[in-house]
């Protein structure tokens, strides 16, 4: 018998008919892939959920006044397994790019791009990878804190990271002490301490100094 492939379960979400006419005619070729659902709000997107999207291609532009991290971190609490690719229409600068790959963007794609290399996009994304070049991952990985989303692929189950987990352990990557994050996030050291501790046990850490050693790339 030959070995059944898995379908790729993919929501498109997409505020611009062309372009959501011309991503339906590229995925709609690949016998590996399906499109589940087709929306081009973050309200209907989110309602749309229920279906289990493996890929969620998205225009952020479809979110209007949401920012796009909030949307991802509204995803990842909802439908963990679902990974994010960013449909560009333009070209952003590169620390715009690395900025969505650390709230949580699996890769991104071009409108310009041809059919193949969405394809192969969505097939890198959906086995673990970040699609990006090379320098948009070495410049994000560089810093301090490893990306979460490579994390997860290291450690399998990993819960999800707020906004505000991931900026307070920033701020200890970069060697703040509770105090100086305190004050720079305007919050009480002992709030510091409590998102800390959440932190640490979504990491399966006990200390500041072994989620350094965790996160810290060589």
């Amino acid at each position: 018998m030959g070995v059944v492939m898995s379908i790729i379960r993919i929501m498109i979400v997409e505020n611009e008919p062309n372009q959501m006419q011309a991503l339906c005619a590229a995925l709609d070729q690949q016998d590996s892939m399906g499109i589940i659902s087709i929306v081009s709000s973050r309200e209907t997107a989110m309602k749309q959920l229920t279906t289990s999207p493996d890929i969620i291609l998205i225009n952020p532009e479809a979110l209007k006044d949401q920012s796009l991290s909030r949307f991802i971190n509204s995803i990842h609490t909802k439908s963990p397994r679902t990974r994010i690719i960013h449909i560009l229409q333009q070209t952003p600068l590169d620390e715009e790019l690395i900025y969505d790959i650390k709230a949580g963007v699996r890769g991104y794609i071009r409108t310009t791009d041809s059919p193949e290399i969405m394809i192969k996009a969505i097939r890198a994304v959906y086995n673990g990878e970040i699609w990006a070049e090379r320098r948009i991952l070495e410049k994000a990985i560089s810093n301090p804190l490893l990306m979460p989303e490579i994390l997860n692929v290291n450690l399998p189950g990993l819960a999800p990271l707020t906004n505000r987990e991931k900026e307070m352990l920033t701020l200890v990557l970069q060697g703040e002490s509770n105090k100086e994050i305190a004050a720079k996030s305007s919050i009480s050291e002992r709030t510091v301490k409590t998102h800390l501790y959440r932190v640490y046990r979504k990491l399966n850490v006990k200390s500041r100094t072994k989620a350094i050693a965790l996160l810290s790339h060589s």
